[in-house]
């Protein structure tokens, strides 16, 4: 099938009226002939000299072929041709890792697809084909790599890479962790199928650390339906304790005792205290507030929390966390002291303004009521490398969160008051505070336990979501030599015409 793929150049067609206005330009007036007498020349001989000939409506012709040629040629002309042979057949994807499972759920389906023709793949980067009938369980698991791409990612390579008109059986688990980031729009025909595999739960440590008499931990437990965090209190004399405490070099890890089954890594046991600092200035109200939650935050967690009210000469360099509720900006000076890593809460400056708004945390936060949002200052200007950490109901930063080589800087357009919010009467102010005051000790492999499921309505694409792409997956030929080689004659032709009419 022929087609162009920029046919706004077909306008140039139009040019042809070029040829047609030099064409009748270019006609000749009738010569006036003298002669010694009419009386000899009949009515019936009488006749208009012409300069119309054949040869110059040829020549005219191929001007305009010329202009015609040319219009297609920018238009870049393509042949576009399905392939039949890339029609019949498909591929049968499964995951490496998971393979022994998926095939012995799905074994009387994927053996018919293999019968019918359909080849075997792998479903991860590269898709690299396998004999079904020469696998084992031996080769699968020496060959599987550890690094997994998201299923949304995969799909979008394998609709680069798959030939044209192959169809897809997919299998694969419904794990949620494989679904990360935004579900892609694919043209390749894809049927998927999933299910829910045996070790559907599991649990896991998530962070530990020292309270005064005991070590604390955050038992996770998962399952398809989501995910159950529960702090526990763990004697290390205890021996009838479901734990193991392990102490070597001063280092202090925390693993169950039956570990080995669940793969999981020991978890280290943090023994450090976390040193606040607080700089009144004047809002010793907001301080009293502020205080307040830090408190409630050692009690709730149990860790070591080590709280100073400091002047502005006072700041010193084992603090892990500064909250200036000044409108001054704290001594350059000061914040050099200040070791990486650490934290600086600052009060931003500006006019205030009144508004009618709220105050948006974060989606995974325990904010259970809609907070109120009176005041506010400003944004006067933002770096756009900044993360916003609150929000206001407009989309605004409310706390913005600034990364600098050494600190993380948390520039605050509101302030630690009823009168311009209702986060210090919220009674999740405390809980709102955690993830500012207490560091990020999440088990990093805790993605590897994760058993949610996301449901299929989520899974398989719909109707909407698959491109008519038919044509970009069908045989694209360049026609443009084609058009080359005929404008090239076209104009030898026009000129050996033109160069003919003026000899004669």
């Amino acid at each position: 099938m022929f087609q162009l793929l920029n046919p706004i150049w077909l306008f140039g067609i139009t040019g042809i009226i070029i040829p047609f206005l030099i064409h009748l330009w270019n006609f000749k007036k009738g010569k006036t002939l003298k002669i010694g007498s009419v009386i000899l020349l009949g009515e019936s001989s009488r006749q208009n000299a012409r300069s119309l000939r054949l040869l110059d409506l040829l020549l005219l012709l191929l001007r305009c072929l010329l202009i015609i040629i040319v219009s297609l040629l920018l238009a870049k002309p393509v042949w576009i041709s399905s392939n039949s042979s890339d029609q019949k057949g498909g591929w049968i994807l499964i995951e490496k890792e998971n393979f022994t499972e998926t095939y012995s759920r799905f074994k009387k389906e994927i053996d018919s697809l293999d019968r019918a023709g359909y080849d075997l793949h792998f479903f991860e980067p590269g898709f690299k084909a396998a004999d079904l009938n020469k696998l084992n369980d031996s080769e699968i698991i020496n060959d599987s790599t550890a690094v997994q791409l998201s299923y949304w990612s995969l799909l979008r390579i394998l609709d680069q890479e798959i030939p044209s008109g192959k169809e897809v059986y997919l299998f694969t688990p419904n794990r949620l962790n494989r679904f990360m980031g935004e579900r892609p729009e694919v043209a390749t025909k894809l049927k998927w199928k999933i299910y829910t595999p045996k070790d559907s739960t599991a649990s896991w440590i998530e962070y530990a650390w020292f309270t005064n008499d005991s070590i604390r931990a955050i038992i996770a437990q998962t399952d398809p339906k989501g995910i159950n965090k529960v702090p526990v209190n763990i004697d290390p004399s205890d021996r009838n304790a479901p734990f193991t405490v392990d102490i070597q070099d001063a280092n202090t890890s925390l693993n169950f005792k039956n570990a080995s089954a669940s793969k999981q890594k020991p978890v280290t046991v943090d023994t450090s205290t976390i040193r606040i600092a607080v700089y009144t200035d004047n809002f010793k109200k907001d301080t009293e507030y502020l205080n307040a939650a830090i408190r409630a935050i050692q009690k709730f967690t149990g860790r070591k929390i080590k709280l100073s009210s400091v002047s502005s000469g006072l700041i010193s360099g084992d603090h892990n966390i500064v909250f200036w509720l000044s409108e001054k900006m704290p001594p350059e000076s000061q914040v050099k002291k200040l070791k990486a890593g650490s934290s600086l809460f600052i009060y931003q400056k500006g006019k205030t303004e009144e508004v009618i708004s709220l105050i948006v945390l974060p989606e995974h936060s325990l904010q259970k009521e809609a907070i109120a949002l009176r005041k506010r200052i400003p944004i006067a200007e933002r770096s756009n490398n900044n993360n916003a950490v609150w929000e206001d109901g407009f989309g605004q930063p409310l706390l913005d969160l600034e990364i600098t080589n050494k600190l993380k800087i948390y520039h605050f357009y509101s302030r630690f008051n009823p009168e311009w919010n209702g986060l210090v009467w919220n009674e999740d102010f405390a809980k709102i505070l955690i993830p500012l005051i207490i560091p990020d000790l999440r088990n990093q492999s805790s993605e590897l336990y994760d058993r949610r499921s996301l449901a299929e309505s989520w899974i398989i694409p719909s109707k909407a979501q698959i491109k008519s792409g038919t044509v970009l997956k069908n045989a694209e030929s360049d026609l443009k030599h084609v058009f080359w080689i005929s404008l090239m004659l076209l104009f030898l032709a026009e000129r050996w015409l033109s160069f003919r009419k003026n000899i004669n």
